[in-house]
């Protein structure tokens, strides 16, 4: 500044053009600082998002498209990569929602066209448990998607319901959060897809041993010696079939480091086995992104005080949201048809008093404001 102020003096004297722009330039500074703070702040908010490109999403709701994604993983022998990816669709009042296997009461337009904006929006990458599959949570795609956001429902390499192996689910743990990594490079240098995507808005959330998994990814890491303990149990379990513990290796490393940088904020719902994967104290410190960790009161699978609570108390920057009463462990999981009801009841109803819809409306809304809050979305300001 006093670098200008003394040019501006030279040129006082020398050049009258040079001059008269000096001028201007005093009279709009003096303008500037006799402003009220507050419109400066906004003023230069509003500079600052032009300058970076950032979206502003609206308000009113998008319909919501799915389409299912297959990919080779060229660096590991061919492997299959799936996922469901549920986004913002372009609208359409002669298409008919799709019906997903053993769910309802979701309203989701398959290979619907995404919608034509123009803008950039947010990614979440979704987990979910284990021996589970994407499309189960196929409603906290949808809510998000109808709100602006991508969110790609992972199916796990060998761990998921159509295709699951012990060596990948209880062994090879570490192949989730790579495959999620590989699963976002993907998005991003698709054609279809990544020029709909902000880069610097992604973040992952999850299910169970998902929710352990978005931790993960986050930065939190396992004790290699307490990982390996649990390696050794179950390749020591002689109910696993011998073939499969041949192929079960006693190795750390590869989960000594999953954390994807580009993940900017972790929903982690039900997380587990926290302290059974190896994450202690020490480990849970070491994430430092945002995380929020929702549970049932009653959820008897991933007990809170062991997991979800243990998590928060060590994670520097966590939020715990424990759901009051009976609520349990297959709350996160989509409401199921008649079908589901009569051949997974464990798994789709509920206890007495627990309404599936309404929960799935707070989760949704929690999940909404912890993203557009830590993934910096801005939105258009209602009237």
């Amino acid at each position: 500044m006093e670098a200008v102020n003394d040019f501006c003096q030279v040129a006082h004297r020398e050049d009258p053009d040079i001059r008269s722009v000096c001028l201007e330039r005093h009279r709009f500074t003096r303008f500037l600082f006799g402003l009220p703070v507050s419109f400066l702040i906004i003023y230069c908010s509003v500079v600052a998002s032009f300058a970076l490109g950032e979206a502003v999403l609206p308000t009113a709701l998008y319909p919501v498209g799915m389409t299912q994604v297959e990919y080779v993983d060229p660096a590991a022998g061919g492997r299959s990569l799936n996922y469901m990816l549920i986004y913002p669709a372009a609208p359409d009042s002669s298409a008919t929602p799709f019906k997903l296997f053993l769910s309802t009461k979701l309203h989701l337009f398959k290979d619907a066209p995404i919608v034509a904006d123009g803008l950039k929006h947010p990614l979440v990458m979704f987990s979910h448990g284990a021996g589970g599959n994407g499309s189960g949570y196929a409603w906290f795609g949808e809510y998000l998607a109808s709100h602006g956001y991508l969110v790609a429902m992972v199916y796990h390499y060998r761990a998921n319901t159509f295709d699951s192996s012990a060596l990948y689910v209880r062994n090879r743990l570490w192949q989730r959060p790579r495959d999620v990594s590989l699963d976002i490079t993907h998005l991003l240098r698709d054609k279809s897809w990544g020029t709909h995507i902000d880069p610097n808005q992604i973040g992952v959330a999850g299910h169970s041993q998902g929710g352990f998994t978005a931790l993960w990814m986050g930065g939190a890491r396992v004790n290699p010696d307490l990982f390996l303990a649990y390696q050794r149990r179950w390749k020591d379990n002689q109910v696993v079939p011998a073939y499969l513990r041949e192929q079960m290796h006693l190795d750390a490393e590869p989960a000594s480091d999953v954390h994807d940088d580009r993940v900017k904020a972790a929903f982690a719902m039900a997380p587990g086995d926290i302290q059974g994967f190896g994450m202690d104290e020490a480990g849970l410190r070491q994430m430092t992104i945002p995380a929020f960790i929702i549970v049932g009161a009653g959820d008897t699978a991933t007990p809170p005080k062991e997991n979800a609570e243990f998590a928060t108390k060590y994670i520097p920057h966590a939020q715990l949201d424990v759901l009051p009463g009976q609520v349990g462990h297959e709350i996160f999981d989509n409401e199921c048809d008649q079908v589901g009801r009569d051949n997974y009841p464990d798994a789709c109803i509920d206890a007495p008093g627990v309404d599936r819809a309404k929960l799935h409306d707070y989760i949704g809304n929690a999940a909404l404001k912890f993203f557009d809050a830590n993934l910096n979305v801005q939105r258009q300001r209602a009237n």
